[in-house]
């Protein structure tokens, strides 16, 4: 039968507890939240012949639902058509989430508890009240994001490794992680990884913690190197899912590179990670998911196909992480390439942040809808090029984009304003909140086509694993835009009229 989803019936237009707004002048607007009061994402209970639209705009709603009914009338179908088929499926989608740098906890750790509960429970939390994050990012020592440039033992020529230990911001880290697994409706889900940015400075060739490469006598210390982080984190009851070689390889190969980074070869990360680091952890009991590369989308799908050059490097990766910072310069089609290269390995985008380019003066734009819709559209475009999960960079700075010891400030999704004790949601917060909230772990990427040409509006659909269709949708036009969903598989069809600048997401339960 043939049913017509008209907008006009609305059963419930409500968006659960009301984004508080805070203007910063041309439709840029945060949602504040404090100790007592954050706002929520409703979610109601669908019939089968209901759906809920999630509507995100620039000019300030935020998650603003309504529940409509099918009708049995036969509606015209707009110009523009996206057809969906969950009969069609892709990639297995892994999730979504961010990074717990040193800066992030120790701008969570200047709030009140309750605010830094409001804060953790708004990424972490299941029902109403979060956005269903299951992945965390943790780095091995120190990032750009510290305050001060160090390793976990950075006493030249400690052989034994004696002087090895965490630091302070490792116990902000450490409690975090814990809490977000009591926020979580099943702590189990949740998947760290890890990563170093470089070893100490007296193992590399370069004696510089911001450049170089390892030495070749130190591949053994330096695989015991990271798994005494290992055991230091288990110790304080934190599993780790899995990891990769190192941060941003290429970056180590620079000299002078203003921040921490150590250069490994696609050949060498191989001959590393299946020789010493694999063989050292697995000794220690740790089955670690692998993943190789973790830089940029240039790099594939070439180093890859040079680490797997080596078939046990081929055998130890599961897949391919990368960071999004020059994806708008190298064609998405290098993704798919990857996939069709080695179909049975994954790829996850590892890091993402606006505000890190050199040509991008203000690191921190309160409220720019610009920088929200920037995350949307990448991720629409790597979940249509096989990509399983998305993870952001710091789950929360300052309004400067700090603490940075390096300078190298950023923006973030939620930005801490410790002086009035409540933070800010960006639009970015948003932007990720339209996929994480609705496309758990073990959904499918569904077919979604008809819009491969279209200018304005970009979309990706999936199946869940409650057997619910979602579309997410992005209209980038500054105005409404007509447009007609078709669910091939059962003939259903609704008109919706997207509104300008605005992120959209559309679900309803599949057919039995």
């Amino acid at each position: 039968m043939l049913r017509s989803l008209i907008l006009i019936v609305v059963l419930v237009a409500v968006k659960g507890d009301e984004c508080v707004p805070r203007s910063f002048g041309a439709d840029s607007i945060v949602c504040v939240c404090n100790s007592t009061y954050c706002d929520t994402i409703t979610e109601p209970n669908l019939q089968q012949d209901q759906f809920s639209w999630y509507i995100s705009t620039m000019d300030g709603k935020r998650m603003q639902l309504s529940v409509n009914n099918f009708s049995d009338s036969n509606e015209t179908e707009n110009d523009i058509v996206l057809t969906v088929n969950s009969a069609n499926t892709y990639q297995t989608i892994q999730g979504f989430g961010g990074a717990m740098t040193d800066a992030a906890a120790l701008n969570i750790r200047t709030l009140s508890n309750e605010t830094q509960h409001k804060l953790l429970e708004s990424y972490f939390g299941r029902g109403s009240t979060g956005i269903g994050y299951t992945f965390v990012r943790i780095p091995i020592a120190g990032t750009d994001f510290s305050t001060r440039p160090y390793t976990y033992d950075d006493v030249a020529g400690d052989l034994t490794l004696s002087h090895f230990n965490l630091v302070e911001e490792d116990d902000y880290k450490i409690g975090y992680l814990h809490d977000i697994k009591k926020i979580m409706s099943n702590p189990e889900t949740l998947r760290i990884f890890t990563t170093s940015w470089t070893a100490p400075a007296w193992m590399k060739t370069t004696d510089s913690i911001t450049w170089g490469t390892l030495k070749p006598e130190y591949y053994g210390l330096y695989a015991e190197y990271i798994k005494k982080f290992f055991d230091a984190y288990k110790e304080r009851g934190i599993d780790i899912w899995g990891m990769t070689p190192g941060n941003e390889p290429v970056n180590g190969f620079i000299p002078f590179f203003t921040f921490n980074a150590m250069g490994w070869g696609p050949t060498e990360a191989a001959n590393w990670s299946t020789e010493f680091l694999a063989p050292t952890l697995s000794a220690a009991g740790y089955n670690l998911v692998y993943m190789a590369l973790d830089d940029q989308r240039f790099q594939i799908p070439w180093y890859i196909e040079a680490m797997f050059k080596n078939k046990k490097a081929e055998k130890l990766f599961s897949g391919t992480a990368y960071h999004w910072y020059t994806n708008t310069l190298f064609s998405p089609m290098r993704l798919s390439q990857l996939h069709d290269m080695y179909p049975g390995k994954f790829i996850l985008m590892s890091e993402a942040c606006t505000g890190s380019s050199p040509f991008e003066k203000e690191k921190v734009i309160l409220g720019s809808w610009e920088r929200g819709e920037k995350y949307v559209l990448d991720i629409i475009q790597n979940m249509l090029h096989w990509v399983t999960g998305w993870i952001d960079w710091n789950m929360a700075l300052d309004e400067k984009g700090a603490p940075n010891w390096a300078q190298n400030f950023v923006d973030s999704p939620i930005i801490v304003m410790a002086k009035n004790d409540e933070f800010y949601k960006q639009p970015m917060f948003y932007a990720m909140s339209h996929f994480s909230k609705f496309v758990p772990r073990d959904s499918y990427r569904i077919s979604s086509t008809g819009l491969e040409d279209n200018e304005d509006i970009n979309a990706v659909a999936f199946l869940t694993p409650k057997q619910e269709i979602v579309i997410v949708a992005n209209n980038k036009a500054s105005s409404p835009i007509a447009i007609t969903v078709k669910d091939e598989t059962t003939d259903d069809k609704m008109n919706l009229n997207l509104p300008a600048k605005s992120f959209n997401t559309i679900l309803y339960l599949a057919q039995q």
